[in-house]
């Protein structure tokens, strides 16, 4: 066998005492060919971890961090740990630079002038450079020379590379670009600051405020990640930036052990990845995670942002993972005692063994820790006694020792395989706003404001939005020309209906809900708008919209109304209220209808007998005696599992986007917001509809200042 054949069948074997006994019994005794293999190995396993060095901290005044979590730190402490920046002061080989144009330039690197070394371990070096073709200041991540020679370490550091980028949300350190030559590096957005661990060395515990408002911004963050399809793994302090300015933003960088669900060519390296001290039991186990795994470490964050210390604490690495996976740690308030109660049973939630018994999703965790929130200055500072940060930095440097060895000490650990489920839908767990009034927290799942329009707090998440290809060519097949079904919707519908619309429905893609929303649990009434119409003297021009004969005209769907209508509507609810009022996106629209359901026909699943039972249409509205033939009162039949009423039937809804029928072929994953034309986006079909066109994925739409007798709208609310 060739030395690459034995590199990468020792690759495969996970568990590092089976590679052992693979190697010497295929090297048979060649000292020399076994190095060479064992050389190949190192520097694949070595690489992996070259994305993990956290940055965050070197982006300031360029020194190295003394952060019990950094990997930089820890090879930094062999020599005992000084105040000294050794990136700055040790030699530093960097020939694979190109001379310098500029006087305070070490050299360049494509269009990067490099101008400072901000940190470097075996694995890489980490630059401040200047941007010459868009005049900014960026940190450059740079694969070490001898890492970069090798395939494998090339390929996976690109593939993680790609994974990070993926992620665009203010709460997350950007990646602006990846390249390839001389040596693969990173472009990442350059943040002037410290790093939350750098942040506690200075001051000590931090105030309820602050680790309120970082702890949301961090929760905001891991949703976007998760919308995307990844887990972090290594939700620690050092990997969280505090970005310096008037208003501080938190931001989690270094996604470099992050893995999405489809990673699973990876081969695993037999050491256990990421950090003890912040690690989920389920990691620490070496089993197969989601990311719910994050949330745990989020929790150990905001325990050491609170006491001041990490919850799980011990003499050394493997007394920290068993006390992580069998042990509770000291309660918060047995800490710190003037800690708020409702802070400590967020933290405890986020530290449940069983991932179920945690929250949820990080979009949960937000809104509670919004729900929670202080008013301004409602609580008086703590001191910081200097005893209490001299123990602290006691602390720092012992476990910058203990996690110096950790690679080592974990190396007859077994490998861990990573995978990543799909975030799951909320399950609310803090009380409703009182009727009638605004939300008495910022963010509850639900309240209702002063028109009774009731709303609930959507989940961040994603979803398969429009329909499979053999879902299109059912409904072409059952609408093909000349059928009789086809024919009669054509009459019936004044050629309002256009075989054409159904394969605007294609491609199903991946969409990715990365913004808070609430959205209306029914559609606007028409004794809501009836508000609207009379308080501020609105013309709608005819008076359709209003719905003559009913019992109880007002509890039914308004009509009649054009999207600059709808608009109009949301713009006065707006002003009126102190909140910000919208249409939804078609994106948002359908992610609320589907509940969870992607894939499906319905927010209940494909049987269209079912569908009598969530929908207003044709055949329970328009057909027999006693049928209304028109709009019913809003939520008399059942809801989807968000608890919306009405999303498939009753009134055609507007939706903010134009519409584009060839939108899906390029549409981007997060927040999608709709492509041009001139017609605006209806969805979820009417009363008078067939249930093919009550479908969550059917797209119809008309010009924006058209009135039609079975269109109305709900509305989106944007928290602050």
């Amino acid at each position: 066998m060739t030395e690459e054949e034995v590199f990468l069948a020792a690759l495969d074997l996970a568990d590092p005492g089976a590679r052992g006994e693979y190697l010497e019994r295929t090297c048979r005794g060649d000292a020399a060919f076994r190095q060479q293999v064992e050389e190949l190995l190192a520097a694949h396993f070595k690489e992996g971890a070259f994305l993990d060095e956290p940055i965050g901290a070197q982006m300031g005044d360029g020194r190295l961090p003394v952060d019990a979590d950094s990997l930089v730190t820890r090879v930094a402490n062999r020599g005992g740990g000084t105040d000294k920046n050794p990136a700055a002061e040790e030699p530093c080989d960097l020939s694979f630079l190109l001379p310098p144009t500029r006087t305070d330039s070490l050299g360049r690197i494509g269009h990067y002038e490099v101008l400072q070394i901000l940190g470097r371990g075996g694995f890489g070096i980490v630059f401040r450079a200047f941007d010459d073709v868009l005049h900014r200041v960026v940190a450059l991540k740079v694969l070490a020379p001898a890492l970069a020679a090798t395939s494998p370490a090339r390929k996976r550091f690109l593939r993680e590379a790609r994974s990070f980028a993926q992620v665009r949300h203010e709460n997350v350190v950007q990646i602006y670009a990846i390249e390839e030559r001389p040596l693969p590096y990173l472009v990442m957005e350059y943040i002037p600051g410290e790093t939350l661990q750098q942040r506690l060395d200075r001051t000590g515990p931090l105030e309820e405020s602050e680790i309120v408002r970082f702890g949301r911004q961090m929760a905001e963050g891991l949703a976007a990640a998760h919308a995307t399809g990844l887990i972090h793994r290594d939700v620690t302090p050092g990997n969280v930036l505090i970005e310096a300015g008037p208003q501080e933003r938190a931001k989690i960088t270094d996604f470099g052990l992050a893995r999405a669900a489809d990673d699973a060519s990876i081969s695993q390296s037999g050491v256990v990845a990421g950090t003890p001290l912040y690690m989920a039991p389920e990691q620490a186990r070496g089993e197969p995670l989601d990311h719910r795994a994050d949330l745990f470490s989020l929790g150990s964050v905001l325990y050491t942002l609170a006491t001041g210390r990490p919850p799980f604490r011990a003499a050394a690495t493997f007394a920290v993972l068993k006390r992580v996976i069998e042990d509770a740690p000291r309660p918060v308030r047995d800490v710190v005692p003037e800690a708020p109660q409702w802070l400590a049973d967020v933290i405890a939630k986020l530290h449940a063994k069983n991932p179920d018994d945690r929250f949820q999703s990080a979009g949960e965790v937000a809104a509670a820790l919004a729900d929670g929130a202080p008013s301004e200055g409602a609580r008086p500072r703590r001191s910081r006694s200097a005893l209490g940060r001299s123990g602290r930095r006691k602390w720092v440097v012992v476990a910058a020792l203990l996690l110096s060895v950790f690679a080592l000490a974990l190396a007859e650990s077994t490998g861990l395989t990573h995978w990543l489920q799909r975030p799951r839908a909320a399950s609310d767990s803090v009380k409703n706003g009182a009727e009638g009034d605004g939300p008495p927290n910022p963010n509850p799942p639900e309240f209702t404001n002063t028109l009774g329009m009731k709303f609930k707090r959507i989940p961040l998440g994603r979803f398969r939005m429009g329909s499979p290809a053999e879902e299109v060519d059912r409904c072409l097949n059952e609408f093909a020309e000349g059928s009789t079904k086809f024919q009669a919707l054509r009459k019936k519908h004044e050629g309002k209906f256009e075989e054409e619309r159904l394969p605007a429905e294609a491609p199903a893609h991946e969409v990715a809900i990365a913004r808070s929303f609430y959205m209306g649990a029914t559609e606007v009434t028409a004794g809501q708008f009836r508000r609207f119409v009379e308080e501020k003297g609105y013309s709608a021009g005819d008076e359709g919209w209003k719905v003559p004969g009913l019992d109880e005209p007002d509890n039914c769907p308004v009509t009649y109304v054009s999207w600059y209508n709808a608009v109009d509507f949301c713009t006065w609810l707006s002003a009126k209220e102190g909140k910000t009022y919208r249409l939804p996106t078609e994106a948002e629209w359908e992610y609320c209808c589907r509940a969870g359901k992607s894939g499906a026909r319905y927010c209940f699943g494909d049987d269209d007998d079912q569908l009598e039972h969530y929908a207003w249409y044709d055949k329970n509205s328009t057909r027999g005696e006693g049928t209304l033939n028109r709009t019913n009162r809003v939520a008399r039949l059942k809801s989807n599992a968000w608890g919306l009423y009405d999303m498939h039937g009753n009134a055609w809804e507007w939706c903010q986007d134009s519409y584009d029928p060839n939108y899906y072929k390029n549409s981007p994953m997060n927040d999608p917001s709709g492509g041009a034309g001139a017609s605006r986006v209806l969805r979820g079909g009417s009363w008078y509809w067939a249930p093919e066109f009550c479908r969550s994925a059917f797209r119809h739409y008309v010009p924006p200042d058209l009135r039609y007798y079975d269109v109305g709208f709900r509305v989106v609310l944007v928290p602050k």
